[in-house]
């Protein structure tokens, strides 16, 4: 149902329509939200929320996707793409962005590469 086609990915978690979870939530792989979730999630690779899914918390992952609604800061590696059913109310700091046409975003955006210092 959800498979990234990077041969890095680990097993996905999927949380239904019909789950809530008021918690912090920890996951190695990548998430797929279609429900709602209370709490900060942390993953290793890539967090996805669906149109009509809720969470009230901090995201911090490689990638993000968001298509539902985000009530918190987003702390991502690489990429985050705001879809157009998307609403976030936070701040975001990510490599890249790109916001859809009909997102809507409150907050403050900060793009930032990591990179290896320099010495002079």
């Amino acid at each position: 149902m959800f498979q990234s086609d990077k041969p890095d990915n680990k097993t996905s978690s999927i949380l239904g329509p019909e789950l809530e979870i008021s918690g912090d939530v920890k996951v190695s792989g990548s998430l797929l939200i279609y429900g709602k979730v209370n709490g900060n999630i942390e993953s290793n690779g890539a967090v996805r929320t669906a149109r009509g899914s809720s969470v009230t918390g901090n995201i911090s992952a490689r990638e993000a996707a968001v298509g539902g609604k985000v009530d918190g800061d987003l702390d991502i590696e690489e990429k985050v793409t705001l879809g157009s059913t998307s609403y976030l109310i936070g701040n975001l700091k990510a490599a890249i962005l790109t916001i859809e046409e009909g997102a809507k975003f409150e907050g403050a955006c900060n793009m930032v590469k990591k990179t290896a210092a320099k010495s002079n």
